[in-house]
């Protein structure tokens, strides 16, 4: 076997995309419970960066955007819910 063969057969598979509703409730979930860390006496989260990535596959011009109309409300109102003003 060479250095560039991959030593396990379903390497050379792609991987198959989760469906968008998969993609949604993954990132709900996290917005919903970031992981948080304390910081001295602050408790901070990365709220925020999964807001980013749910605006991501919202935009128009990414390839991996959500098209299923029902997932891409839900996301809506997620961001919505906890989006800083």
């Amino acid at each position: 076997m060479s250095e560039r063969e991959p030593e396990n057969q379903h390497e050379k598979e792609p991987k198959e995309r989760a469906s968008d509703r998969e993609i949604v409730d993954f990132i709900i979930k996290h917005i919903d419970s970031p992981c948080e860390v304390n910081i001295g006496e602050e408790v901070h989260n990365i709220r925020e960066f999964y807001i980013r990535e749910a605006e991501r596959f919202l935009d128009e011009g990414n390839k991996q955007k959500i098209k299923d109309p029902k997932q891409i409300e839900r996301l809506k109102e997620k961001i919505q819910k906890y989006k800083p003003l």
